[in-house]
């Protein structure tokens, strides 16, 4: 069946047709849930998060302009619930004596060095975007892992346009940081 669009659906769902969420839920679940992972660190807070966030999407519907599309508006609600959860819980921050030493090793153990170099890059990659905070993790998920523009980030988190773009700049500027120090550490301990 095709989807005819979240603002048909949510028309149904208004008119009391509220069968007709599942469709918008089967819709955006997927970087509902990628975004509150990125965010959390969890795989079951970015479920529970997810699960949380479609239920005030839903109680809230009446609230939803039409304005913006129901992605930002949808979006902006799971930033809101995972920072919120996230600054609930601030458990200790990993330290880079947390990262494998031997993950430098992908290149030694894969068959194909190109893909053990890809798989490295991207474990340095996950660890610095876990290192650095939430806020910031959000930033560069919405930007880098779900394409979106800084209009889009701004409404979606409620920051200006160009405070956006400083905070993904100090946020890219982090994460080099983190994996030089990485890098530096490995290269000391395989010599």
């Amino acid at each position: 069946m095709d989807y005819k669009g979240d603002i048909f659906y949510l028309k149904q769902v208004l008119d009391g047709k509220t069968n007709a969420f599942t469709y918008i839920v089967d819709r955006h679940k997927d970087h509902a849930f990628n975004l509150a992972l990125r965010i959390c660190g969890n795989y079951e807070e970015a479920e529970e998060i997810t699960q949380d966030s479609f239920m005030k999407a839903y109680r809230s519907l009446g609230n939803f302009k039409m304005k913006s599309s129901f992605s930002t508006w949808l979006y902006r609600i799971v930033y809101n619930t995972a920072i919120s959860l996230v600054r609930t819980r601030r458990t200790g921050v990993l330290s880079l004596e947390e990262f494998p030493v031997e993950a430098i090793d992908f290149i030694g153990t894969s068959q194909n060095e190109e893909d053990a170099e890809r798989e490295y890059r991207n474990s340095l990659v996950s660890f610095a975007l876990q290192k650095i905070g939430e806020e910031e993790r959000a930033l560069i998920t919405l930007f880098y892992y779900e394409d979106l523009g800084i209009d889009e980030i701004s409404d979606i988190t409620a920051i200006s346009r160009s405070n956006v773009k400083v905070k993904l700049f100090r946020a890219r500027q982090k994460m080099i940081g983190i994996i030089e120090k990485i890098e530096k550490k490995n290269i000391i301990y395989h010599e």
